[in-house]
């Protein structure tokens, strides 16, 4: 069935006359002509028109045919009327539909969780479709898909109604009228907030809990009717609550990272001295091989003072490699507290004054982990000139030493 058949049924239904109307049927007189036949056989085709028919010559007598006869010029000459019968109305299995009115439409749950493409309706002899809409077909999209909430939102459903959990079970009678076609329901928003992935489950628990507060007080059969009239201010409320959980969860987020960042800068500011203090201790060990090796010897050409003057050398290449490593040290330090600091400014831009507190916090244990070590590098390496000072005090004290 598509939009062409509405018409056809339209087109025969505006040339019946005498009609009578049965249970599931419509009856009525049309001029017999080859015209009428074919679009009789073709409203058969999709079950809206019964294949037999009774046609009257023009001294009323009678006879029957069906949409299969075979009919000639002579037919049509002979019998100039028809007694027809059509479906009054069709089956739910399509995207076009004909029936009585909006409440026969809105009686069924598959035109009301799906909005129909377009519908034929007897009383009003009117085809309303998605090309041609007015404003009653505008807010019955917006109800469907309102309906369409509920139900994805339900955790359970029985007969016509949906149920939803948030802490009591709320009830909702899906049970849709024309009234409710008055209403001016703005969807827009809804489809942005649930058009989100990111947040879809989050979305639906703010939905089921704002439907709870909104509905929990009403009666059952009500409370479908209430969320329409109400529901630009239900979406208003959502807003809100959707607006506040992004936050909460940029916050959670941010907070999460910076907590993540802290930890792994305070790893990097505690290995810039790490890496470098086994290396320091190859400077006292040095030391001490050096001077236990320094005899007394006031010979300047003699192999002790030789020796004496190369364990002072190896002294101070020693303190020398492990200064330049202490110095790469610092710019390291530097590099790394320029980068938390970089961060966590953005970080900081990203939050609220009352939730920076943490933040700073952490960035002034950062602050104070990276003097630490800074003092921490200084001290080694003023202990390393020392410890050479030593060292060329003690070769000055052996090479000089007067029998």
């Amino acid at each position: 069935m598509n939009i062409k058949t509405l018409e056809l049924y339209k087109s025969v239904r505006e040339v019946m006359n005498d009609t009578t109307t049965e249970a599931s049927d419509i009856s009525g007189f049309v001029d017999f002509d080859e015209n009428i036949f074919a679009q009789l056989k073709q409203l058969n085709s999709e079950g809206l028109c019964s294949g037999s028919f009774t046609v009257f010559t023009a001294e009323q007598q009678t006879s029957m045919l069906t949409v299969e006869d075979e009919l000639s010029p002579k037919h049509f000459d002979i019998y100039k009327r028809a007694k027809i019968e059509l479906s009054k109305q069709s089956n739910q299995s399509s995207d076009f539909f004909i029936c009585e009115d909006w409440n026969t439409l809105l009686s069924y749950s598959s035109y009301l969780f799906n909005p129909i493409k377009a519908v034929y309706f007897s009383i009003e002899n009117n085809i309303i479709s998605e090309t041609k809409p007015d404003e009653k077909y505008k807010a019955y999209v917006s109800l469907t898909r309102i309906c369409q909430l509920i139900k994805d939102v339900s955790h359970t459903s029985h007969g016509n109604n949906h149920i939803i959990l948030c802490g009591q079970p709320l009830e909702i009678s899906m049970n849709a009228n024309v009234s409710m076609l008055m209403s001016d329901a703005n969807i827009d928003f809804l489809d942005e907030l649930l058009g989100k992935d990111q947040h879809k489950e989050a979305m639906y628990s703010l939905v089921r809990e704002a439907l709870y507060n909104l509905l929990s007080d009403l009666d059952v059969k009500s409370r479908l009717s209430h969320l329409i009239t109400h529901f630009n201010a239900f979406i208003s409320k959502l807003l809100v609550s959707y607006e506040q959980y992004v936050r909460n969860y940029s916050f959670d987020k941010v907070r999460k990272e910076y907590r993540e960042k802290a930890t792994q800068y305070i790893d990097k500011i505690n290995k810039v001295f790490d890496d470098i203090a086994t290396k320091t201790f190859s400077i006292p060990a040095g030391v001490w091989l050096a001077t236990s090796q320094m005899e007394s010897t006031a010979i300047i050409d003699s192999l002790q003072f030789i020796k004496n003057i190369s364990y002072s050398f190896m002294v101070f290449f020693l303190v020398l490699v492990v200064s330049f490593n202490l110095l790469g040290q610092f710019s390291t330090l530097n590099a790394i507290v320029n980068e938390y600091t970089d961060l966590f400014k953005r970080l900081e831009n990203e939050l609220v004054p009352n939730q920076k507190i943490e933040l700073n916090n952490l960035k002034q244990t950062l602050d104070t982990r990276n003097i630490v070590v800074f003092i921490k590098l200084v001290i080694t390496m003023i202990f390393a000139f020392s410890l050479l000072g030593f060292t060329i005090f003690v070769a000055y004290k052996a090479c000089s030493y007067n029998y």
